[in-house]
């Protein structure tokens, strides 16, 4: 059986590794709750019932509901359609159909949509003496003892007629759907009818006004074209008339084309007349330059070459050329002969060239005279062409500029006659719609009957609403039991909230069989093999673990208040360290609530009780005794020695913080392997004292009574201190459904169950 239990050992806890220094407990600001799916799932199973019972109730509720709405406030719907054309003016004369824009059809039909639930509307419905009659209006009038309207609510009318009066524009289709809710089904129907009825009217007469309006606007544009194209006509006659065009037949040519043929002519003679007056120039230029020029032209040369005085000269200086040279020939050029025929020939080509100059002079002054008067009659013609061709291009300017004129004016008489022509056929189009009686796009359905079948209340709605609700009702009431309970009852509450080591977790004597009738701060010695030994045995293994032993061999056990259960942990762990075959003291530092005394009570030689010790703690810190062993006294367990609190001194604070109680620590460290000290609870400063002079403290939490946020505070004021602790141990853990140790304790169970020979 041992073999057994050291096997489920490592299914309960594992052991948390800490540091051989103290731990500093770090409180979070705020604790932020997060579940997991597992703690989810268990939540749901320890409360199903309470879920499964509140979602019944709510589907009983809703169905209650449903039948006392539908006997006592039953609600009928009529409803109708309203027909709406695409939002595109097109001419009823016309055939082609045009696809809107989805999305613009839609926003057309919400548009009308909107335009039925204004206000005049329902203001215009409700003044109607059909709905006045109805038993809908009779709720809005306070009548007199006689009978006699005194007032009416028009406010609250329009309110419940915008309320109960639904008109909605469904985006794929091409209609407006309007309907009223009310307990009458005639009046129900009477009320869409009449709303239907006034807003095609409204829409129909505000359709024809606005084009009539268009009309009356088509009809000034149209005024003003006409006049604009007799203005045009007026500037083309005075155009036609004021040029040689009036004296022609308009039959047999147009005014365009006699413009044409005028600015053709004009140009021919323009022409002509700019080429004559080119040559003319050319003419005179060559006279000037005749009369001005000293060289001989061609004519003046040949002039001089038939002057017989020339010719003569001309011949005998040949002859005195050859003459001169057969003398070069026969004498040389020094010679006296040739010199003096050299002279002779000078003075003959001197007589020879004077000649030629005369007679080119003479020849020069006569073509001088000449040409003075050709120049003189050419500069005259000059003038008058250049007077001709300027009146020929101010004519020619002016024919032109007219010409323009009249075609710009031309142009503009066609563009005002197709404008209209366009105004005309959009007047007539205008007219064609007005008579349309779909002018407004709108067209009834047709009227809305009476309902048979109740709209409102629908079961479909009803029930599974119950239904939900209650199931929301319960998980909500589930998690908030769960989430608004501040008790530290579980390990993961330690761990989440608390962030200190969690050494063990001792169960609730209800989940143990094994414990019934045996003192629970025996547990250890005297039901070996329950749940909750397995538990202590944890505890000490995981306490060995998180720290080497000589820094645990004082510990101080402490809780939150009295009645968490540190005694029974301390009793319960120091004989779990008996089972080693360790040698262990336990101190009972508690003054105010001693429990040593009456836990391991003192015997005598014969085995009767020992009613009054002889010292404890107190006597030896106020030195009413020296001696160590004075105080320390076997339990009547081996290797179990007690301290006794002793008698309740005035001032326990000061005395457990004295030189002597950490002097007494000492000693005992050598004499034993563990020293255990059931201390007070962290409610009196007592604690604090012996947290600061143990090697380390264990806290114990009691997951029936302590908080959360007094777990908190006990770990800050030790950490305030600077005391080791060392972990933390939860007293009374109950199995939950869904939870781990409700697992851990079937499994342990059912592990003892197997057979030893099986080998398991």
């Amino acid at each position: 059986m041992s073999e057994q239990i050291q096997r489920v050992i490592q299914g309960m806890t594992s052991p948390v590794p800490v540091q051989p220094s103290a731990v500093r407990v770090v409180t979070p600001p705020a604790p932020v709750v997060a579940l997991t799916p597992r703690e989810i799932l268990g939540i749901l199973r320890r409360h199903i019932w309470m879920i499964v019972l509140f979602t019944i109730t709510g589907f009983i509720i809703g169905a209650g509901f449903y039948v006392f709405m539908l006997h006592f406030f039953p609600r009928y719907t009529a409803a109708t359609g309203i027909n709406v054309s695409p939002p595109i003016t097109s001419d009823p004369r016309e055939f082609t159909s045009v696809q809107p824009q989805k999305d613009l059809y839609f926003q057309f039909r919400a548009t009308k949509a909107a335009l039925m639930k204004q206000q005049d509307m329902l203001q215009n419905l409700i003044k109607q003496d059909s709905i006045r009659a109805t038993k809908w209006f009779e709720q809005f009038v306070k009548r007199d003892a006689d009978n006699q309207i005194v007032s009416i609510d028009v406010a609250k009318a329009l309110r419940r007629l915008n309320k109960r009066l639904v008109v909605s524009a469904p985006r794929d289709q091409d209609f407006i759907r309007v309907e009223m809710t009310w307990a009458d089904p005639k009046e129900a129907a009477l009320i869409v009818n009449e709303m239907v009825r006034l807003f095609l009217s409204d829409q129909r007469e505000k359709a024809r006004a606005e084009i009539s309006e268009k009309m009356a606007s088509e009809e000034r544009a149209r005024q003003e074209l006409r006049d604009a194209l007799r203005a045009i006509q007026a500037q083309m006659d005075t155009l036609r008339q004021g040029s040689e065009f009036a004296r022609l037949d308009p039959k047999n040519v147009s005014y365009r084309d006699y413009m044409d043929e005028k600015l053709a002519s004009l140009y021919k003679e323009f022409s002509r007349l700019d080429a004559e007056r080119e040559r003319l120039r050319v003419l005179l230029a060559i006279a000037e330059r005749r009369a001005t020029q000293p060289d001989y032209d061609q004519v003046i040369q040949q002039t001089v070459e038939q002057d017989p005085l020339v010719r003569e000269l001309q011949n005998s200086l040949n002859s005195i050329d050859a003459l001169l040279a057969q003398q070069m020939a026969r004498f040389g050029e020094n010679h006296r002969r040739v010199h003096e025929t050299r002279q002779a020939r000078e003075q003959f080509k001197k007589d020879l060239d004077a000649r030629k100059i005369e007679i080119a002079e003479i020849q020069r002054k006569s073509q001088w005279q000449l040409v003075q008067d050709e120049v003189t009659a050419i500069a005259q013609q000059l003038e008058a062409v250049t007077q001709q061709v300027q009146r020929a291009r101010d004519e020619y300017r002016r024919v032109d500029h007219e010409r323009t004129q009249y075609a710009k004016l031309e142009i503009e008489r066609e563009e005002k006659q197709t404008l209209l022509e366009k105004a005309n056929a959009h007047y007539e189009s205008l007219k064609v719609l007005f008579d349309n009686p779909e002018i407004s796009k709108l067209r009834s359905l047709g009227s809305a009957l009476e309902p048979l079948e109740v709209s409102s209340p629908r079961w479909e709605i009803y029930l599974p609403a119950g239904f939900i609700l209650g199931l929301l009702a319960g998980l909500i009431l589930a998690f908030a039991v769960e989430l608004l309970n501040d008790l530290v009852r579980t390990p993961s509450d330690v761990m989440r909230h608390l962030k200190v080591p969690l050494l063990g977790n001792i169960c609730h004597a209800d989940d143990d069989d094994d414990v019934e009738g045996i003192e629970l701060v025996h547990v250890v010695r005297q039901a070996p093999y329950s749940i909750m030994s397995e538990c202590y045995r944890q505890l000490r293994t995981n306490l060995k673990l998180s720290a080497g032993p000589a820094v645990h061999k004082t510990l101080l056990i402490t809780s939150p208040k009295a009645g968490d259960g540190k005694t029974s942990v301390a009793s319960n762990l120091a004989s779990t360290f008996l089972a080693e075959n360790r040698r262990i003291l336990l101190i009972d530092a508690n003054f105010r609530r001693p429990a040593t005394a009456y836990l391991f009570p003192r015997t005598g030689a014969n085995g009767t009780v020992i009613e009054h010790p002889d010292y404890g703690l107190s006597n030896y810190l106020m030195g009413q005794c020296t001696e160590v062993s004075q105080i320390i006294r076997p339990s009547g367990i081996a290797g179990l020695d007690i301290i006794d609190s002793g008698p309740l001194p005035s001032n326990p604070a000061e005395l457990l913080d004295s030189p002597q109680m950490k002097e007494l620590l000492e000693q005992c460290k050598t004499r034993y392997d563990f020293v255990l000290i059931d201390g007070p609870a962290m409610l009196v400063s007592d604690a604090k004292a012996l947290a600061a002079a143990a090697d380390g403290t264990l806290v114990v939490f009691n997951a029936s009574v302590t908080h959360r946020g007094a777990a908190m505070r006990i770990l800050r004021e030790l950490q305030s201190i600077r005391a080791n602790i060392v972990g933390t141990v939860l007293m009374g853990v109950r199995s939950r459904k869904g939870g781990y140790f409700q697992e851990v304790y079937r499994s342990y169970l059912e592990y003892q169950q197997v057979p030893v020979r099986s080998g398991l």
